[in-house]
């Protein structure tokens, strides 16, 4: 299914009560990993319910125990008995013991990592994260001939209505001209087939430029802010050219590819390590412009305290962190921990995700190592709204 905002809404939002089990899995099959005779996500699986049932042993109450041991046998099963397609390449469960809580989706874009978590709510920051990757982006496939609009997101392609433009050359056809045999004939082969071709070429920069005006009325249609275009050659350039600035500017990337005809599951295949690569270029410039931003006093917050206070009072737009960021002693000022419920080190990246969920801000998870300012601030950066 496409992880939508609103389904990551609604899970982020459930007040904290009774304890829940989040499951998230790597379960893509193409993942080398998971072609052993026990895969990678079942050993992940089996490891993180032993760790949390672990856990509630030693510290839990005894319902807590009684709950774990129950849902861990259920989860393992019914995992077991889903069919590869009900896994997908992605998998996330949430399950409480009183049935209040109990969510699975199959993904199409995988989880970065394999988690299994036993919190007061549902922990979602991996969704998010697989919701953010995912974006609705609008694939343009471009020929000289046809042109050809794709919808993806969150790893799944499907064909909008009036998604194909295709040029139409009426009657027109390349003579023959005389027999090979004879001069004349040859050089008037020639010319006709250098009229026709030309006559092709004109006609066809004609299509370019009236696909370019119908395309854009549409990406407009379709709400499309971002766009990849696909060619196999530079006709995809001249293409753009013709675009509506207001639509050209929507363009993120251009993909060398043949793709014009492939099926869409085929082509979002094609086009996974593009679409990753746009992701993580426009994640490292927002951070880097938040930084620069609360460097300046802008709009910007960096650091753990402050990122924390801006989320608080909702004045986050965008939030930057780290997943797997654990903020050491001194980063977080007591009224702040207190404010967020005094969370444990390691939920305290799970709790400023909830609250920039619950504030409408968008959420990026970068790693830090792809960008060492994130480090420096201990992995927490956020654009402001005021």
């Amino acid at each position: 299914m496409t992880v939508d905002l609103a389904a990551v809404r609604e899970l982020a939002q459930v007040p904290a009560g009774a304890p829940v089990l989040s499951v998230h899995l790597r379960t893509d099959p193409r993942d080398p990993a998971n072609t052993n005779h026990v895969p990678e996500w079942l050993v992940a699986l089996r490891n993180g319910l032993r760790d949390v049932s672990r856990r509630v042993e030693d510290d839990g109450s005894r319902d807590d125990r009684l709950a774990i041991r129950d849902l861990r046998d259920r989860v393992e099963d019914e995992i077991l008995a889903l069919a590869p397609w009900e896994r997908g390449r992605g998998l996330a469960w949430f399950v409480s013991p009183d049935g209040e809580v109990d969510r699975r989706l199959s993904l199409q874009l995988a989880p970065r990592r394999h988690v299994v978590e036993w919190d007061t709510r549902p922990f979602v920051s991996p969704l998010v994260d697989v919701a953010d990757r995912g974006r609705a982006t609008g694939l343009v496939l471009v020929s000289g001939d046809a042109i050809r609009l794709l919808h993806w997101e969150a790893g799944q392609v499907h064909e909008p209505d009036r998604s194909l433009y295709e040029l139409e050359l009426a009657d027109w056809r390349e003579f023959s001209g005389h027999g090979t045999g004879s001069p004349v004939g040859t050089h008037s082969s020639g010319a006709n087939r250098t009229a026709y071709e030309q006559r092709v070429d004109a006609w066809r920069d004609h299509f370019l430029r009236d696909a370019a005006a119908a395309v854009g009325r549409r990406l407009r249609e379709l709400e499309w802010d971002r766009v990849v275009l696909v060619s196999e050659d530079q006709v995809a350039r001249r293409f753009a050219a013709e675009l509506p600035d207001d639509v050209s500017g929507r363009i993120v990337a251009e993909a060398v590819a043949n793709l014009l005809w492939e099926e869409p599951a085929a082509v979002g295949d094609r086009l996974e390590e593009t679409l990753e690569s746009v992701w993580r270029e426009e994640a490292v410039a927002t951070a880097s412009r938040a930084a620069d931003a609360a460097l300046r006093g802008g709009r910007g917050a960096v650091g753990w305290d402050e990122v924390l206070g801006a989320l608080l009072e909702r004045r986050v737009s965008h939030l930057v962190v780290d997943p797997a960021a654990v903020p050491g002693r001194g980063q977080i000022g007591p009224a702040i921990h207190e404010a967020l419920g005094r969370p444990a080190p390691g939920l305290v990246a799970e709790r400023a995700v909830e609250l920039a969920v619950a504030s409408d801000a968008r959420v990026t998870s970068l790693p830090g190592r792809a960008l060492p300012t994130l480090l420096t601030e201990g992995g927490a950066i956020a654009e402001l709204r005021w």
